[in-house]
């Protein structure tokens, strides 16, 4: 068997990274987010055809990465779902015998019927000679690949190492956190309620889409996940509920004025909680997009070295120039230090290691332990919030949300949320969901992993 070999790169989170992996097969790589599977794919492998670096051997001379959309381009007809798909079908139908094509997610946001579908054409390509790797969380890739490699064991500076290589008979057998959840039984079903008796959202004669004077009906103060596959009309609806419960600032401008909503009283007002990248600015980080920063500059500034060498607030600013290492914070600024950390340093900070020194800052402990709620513990201070992957965007705007003293009556819509989810952070996921159903708001969600619909309190097929 020829093997692609990668020895010693030292790139983002992997130091001294060696793996061997193999051609002519379907390989997947997996583990948490942020454990360097996209580094390895796209910086070392792919980077690779341009200046060959690392002195990688056996590699195609053709590499092709095929990366799902997550918003859907404006002019196209087709679901996000079908437009993903049928961009998958016609790269695999031109890829060449001695190229290596790399796919991104290929199952995400698809039912089990299309997962299957994909894994399936994968599989056919792979036994016609083929060389496909698939970076994946669902369990039908993983569990139909020829060969898997696992990175981590955390996300960050906690990942980016080889945890295993080999074939699928011995991964299942190697215990390790991503063969544990995809080889588990099957956990709990979701057990569906009857609606008589709940304060609930009736939203009749929709005329969008594909649908045809449609009505759907879900409770409040629930978890409520719409699933089915692409084109069914699962984003839709989720529009269409945005649009008839939406109370804001021009509120008439969204409204579709043909449908009619019933129990609408109950909801005081929805929010759309995208996928996009948050902080289109060149220099915004984490740290300012959520506002922590100006809590951190606020403690610096006051420091008493920073008021004897008249330091004020704005000598704490991180600039584009800071963040593309084309300029750094000037000499008086890095003498002062807090916790033994100057300001760069804490710009290099995990959020985790981060709520240990701010840990007598209210302020700042509240809006950090709500990023690591999330799951983003291994995220630094000063990371590009450009660079964040779509999962990770969109968990940091839900911990925004739950960093403000929420309101109550309110409903919160998401779209395929456990997008670029390992399977050990779904319950992670769900027992935010739940904190901010506590506080009387409803979470309305599209999405087809039965790992997160089956935590949920209600499920509409479509």
């Amino acid at each position: 068997m020829k093997y692609i070999i990668v020895k010693n790169v030292t790139k983002n989170n992997l130091k001294n990274f060696s793996v061997k992996i193999p051609l002519k097969k379907l390989v997947a790589i997996v583990g948490p987010s942020g454990s360097g599977k996209s580094t390895l794919v796209c910086e070392v492998l792919y980077k690779s055809l341009i200046k060959n670096e690392w002195k990688i051997q056996n590699l195609p001379s053709k590499i092709e990465i095929l990366e799902q959309k997550v918003i859907l381009p404006v002019n196209s007809k087709l679901s996000l779902g079908e437009f993903n798909l049928d961009k998958l079908k016609k790269k695999l139908a031109v890829i060449g015998k001695k190229d290596l094509l790399i796919v991104d997610e290929p199952c995400a946001g698809f039912c089990k019927k299309e997962r299957e579908q994909i894994s399936k054409m994968l599989r056919q390509k792979v036994t016609a000679g083929y060389s496909i790797i698939a970076v994946e969380h669902n369990k039908e890739i993983i569990k139909d690949a020829d060969y898997i490699i696992e990175l981590g064991p955390g996300a960050g500076r906690y990942g980016g190492k080889l945890i295993f290589e080999g074939t699928n008979a011995q991964f299942k057998k190697s215990k390790t956190i991503t063969a544990n959840h995809v080889f588990a039984k099957a956990g709990k079903k979701l057990v569906q309620k009857d609606l008589r008796g709940y304060k609930k959202i009736t939203i009749s004669k929709i005329n969008v889409g594909c649908f045809k004077n449609y009505s759907f009906c879900f409770p409040l103060k629930d978890i409520v996940c719409l699933t089915g596959c692409s084109g069914t009309g699962k984003s839709t609806l989720l529009d269409v509920a945005y649009r008839a419960l939406y109370k804001g600032k021009n509120a008439w401008k969204i409204r579709l004025k043909s449908v009619k909503v019933d129990g609408k009283t109950n909801v005081r007002r929805s929010f759309f909680v995208p996928q996009s990248p948050i902080g289109d600015h060149p220099s915004s980080t984490l740290a300012t997009y959520t506002q922590v920063w100006d809590n951190i500059r606020t403690i610096f500034s006051n420091h008493k070295l920073s008021k004897k060498l008249k330091l004020t607030k704005a000598d704490f600013i991180i600039s584009k120039k800071i963040l593309e290492g084309a300029g750094g914070f000037s000499k008086d600024v890095l003498k002062v230090c807090f916790q033994d950390k100057n300001i760069k340093d804490v710009m290099n900070l995990t959020i985790d290691e981060a709520l240990e020194i701010f840990k007598t800052d209210s302020l700042i402990v509240r809006k950090l332990k709500f990023l690591q709620e999330v799951g983003l513990g291994y995220l630094t201070l000063g990371q590009k919030s450009n660079s964040l992957s779509g999962g990770e965007a969109q968990r940091v705007r839900v911990a925004k949300i739950l960093s403000k003293k929420l309101g109550d009556r309110s409903v919160y819509i998401f779209d395929t949320p456990s997008r670029g989810l390992h399977l050990k952070d779904i319950p992670v996921l769900v027992n935010v969901f739940r904190k901010i159903v506590d506080k009387n708001n409803t979470i309305l969600i599209a999405d087809n992993r039965e790992e997160l619909f089956d935590y949920c309190d209600y499920k509409i097929d479509l």
